[in-house]
């Protein structure tokens, strides 16, 4: 088994990037997507979002969503995701105009430029949104924390049922919870029929929005409710991801410390840290953890789950679950360039490989790719 890097700054001439892209797999189309913001220097953003694209030739492409879509400017690093039901693609990100609305890049077949604020009537984002799929409901969903700190959730049926709108539903006013002092987070489990929203209350206890196939929700529970946790939270979007293999659902978050710990539900919740047992390099400040399933496959018949991030090295580690438990690998090396940003990966189960993406403290956008039988270094 083994990991590749490459520089698609150097290599493919890609426009330079600033902060933490957003990356997944397109399926039917057998494509690789990234979204980032431009930039230069550390903090010097173009305001400008850009898509890298790539099939099975591995060349990857570049385009400028902003000026193809017609959409404002960015002043956030973008959320994507795809509608798999629609063979849509979907990019969120709050403007420079600092009105704190919601904006949406989709693509249809062509790029366009919607704002969901507008289109809902919803209160303004405090901090940027978080949008995924839930397939069982038939809908695109997206979470954010409002300007009043509460959660609220926007969501849209698929194109073939009747009527296909935005929705917009404040989660606090109708079922309660403490006020929100961290950005909002969503996954959907498929195979539970289940949706899920965690956030950080201002009570510094994590909770959890449960909603089902008929896209109504439940009263926040308090995950953590009698478990030996974290007690205080780095800032960081809480977003977890459910196992098709044995049904559990993961919420990864990070301490103040930089020390990576996981919320597992099996049939009830547990908590433990991950990076302090073994040794690992704790998490760069100011990043945060991207996560992921590896189902298993014909090439790969262990199912794995995956947890990527910035160490406080610069270096990109993996944490990685397999029957035998946890362990800590460096994706990364000394000579690689230095990352600046939180990273994004996915698992590609139609090739059975994994990538990631991060820019580095030079604005380049790398790409890491594990496949089985394979070693770079």
């Amino acid at each position: 088994m083994g990991w590749t890097e490459r520089n698609l700054r150097t290599q493919f001439l890609v426009p330079p990037g600033i902060f933490a892209p957003s990356a997944y797999d397109f399926p039917n189309q057998a494509t690789r997507h990234v979204m980032y913001l431009g930039g230069t220097g550390s903090s010097d953003s173009t305001g400008i979002l850009h898509e890298l694209y790539c099939g099975s030739d591995e060349v990857w492409y570049e385009q400028n969503l902003t000026e193809t879509s017609g959409g404002p400017p960015s002043s956030t690093a973008p959320e994507a995701f795809l509608f798999i039901l629609e063979g849509t693609q979907h990019v969120l990100y709050l403007p420079t105009a600092g009105d704190g609305h919601v904006r949406e890049l989709y693509w249809d077949g062509n790029w366009h430029a919607n704002d969901l604020t507008d289109n809902t009537g919803a209160q303004p984002a405090r901090t940027p949104a978080s949008g995924f799929t839930f397939g069982t409901g038939r809908a695109q969903v997206v979470a954010f924390q409002g300007i009043d700190l509460h959660v609220h959730v926007l969501t849209r049926k698929s194109a073939d049922d009747s009527d296909p709108h935005w929705v917009h539903k404040d989660r606090t006013w109708d079922h309660g919870g403490p006020l929100g002092i961290r950005g909002t987070g969503g996954y959907s489990f498929e195979g539970g029929g289940t949706m899920h929203v965690n956030y950080l209350g201002d009570d510094g206890h994590i909770y959890e929005y449960v909603g089902g196939p008929d896209l109504t929700w439940s009263a926040p529970v308090d995950i953590g409710a009698g478990l030996q946790g974290p007690t205080v939270f780095a800032a960081n979007t809480h977003r977890g991801y459910a196992c098709a293999d044995d049904g559990s659902r993961h919420l990864p978050v990070v301490d103040d410390g930089g020390d990576v710990w996981e919320y597992l539900f099996t049939d009830h919740w547990d908590v433990a840290n991950l990076t302090g047992p073994l040794g690992a390099v704790k998490v760069a400040a100011g990043t945060t953890v991207s996560s992921y399933p590896f189902g298993s496959t014909s090439a790969v018949p262990v199912a794995t789950q995956h947890i990527v991030y910035t160490g406080a090295d610069g270096l990109i580690h993996e944490l990685w679950r397999d029957p035998s438990g946890w362990h800590e690998n460096p994706l990364t090396v000394a000579g690689s360039p230095p990352a600046a940003g939180s990273p994004s990966g996915f698992a590609d189960l139609g090739t059975s490989t994994q990538h990631l993406f991060y820019v580095s403290s030079a604005n380049e956008v790398v790409e890491l790719v594990w496949k089985a039988g394979r070693d770079i270094r």
